[in-house]
């Protein structure tokens, strides 16, 4: 990067780093544990007799949990994409108008690529 590039600094960095870092940690342990949930609900089943109503709020259930993992998955590639742009010093630089991100909307959603507020 040149020096006349506009970037937050590196204290500020490591700030949002210090934030990233616990974020993508707690996703991780989350999205751990319901897979965890999920292999054992599957070995449950597996090993009782369960009625039809049991077995259709399981499905249901598995559906909900296979769009929240999903959705954890996703959170978590946009935390480690926003990780990886604190390294390379482009972390809280607008992807369209090459401007700072506030910071209040980088901490109220640290992931952010754009400033809704300069598009």
């Amino acid at each position: 990067m040149s020096n006349n590039t506009i970037q937050y600094s590196s204290e500020k960095l490591k700030k949002f780093e210090i934030i990233l870092d616990e974020a993508l940690r707690l996703t991780k342990e989350e999205l751990e544990n319901l897979k965890n949930d999920r292999k054992a609900q599957k070995q449950h089943l597996a090993q009782t007799n369960v009625d039809f109503n049991q077995s259709s709020k399981h499905f249901q259930q598995q559906a909900k949990d296979k769009q929240l993992i999903n959705r954890l998955q996703r959170k978590s590639r946009e935390l480690q994409s926003a990780l990886k742009r604190i390294q390379d010093k482009t972390y809280g630089v607008c992807e369209r108008t090459g401007q700072l991100i506030r910071e209040d909307r980088l901490i109220a959603k640290p992931t952010a690529r754009f400033d809704i507020l300069n598009t």
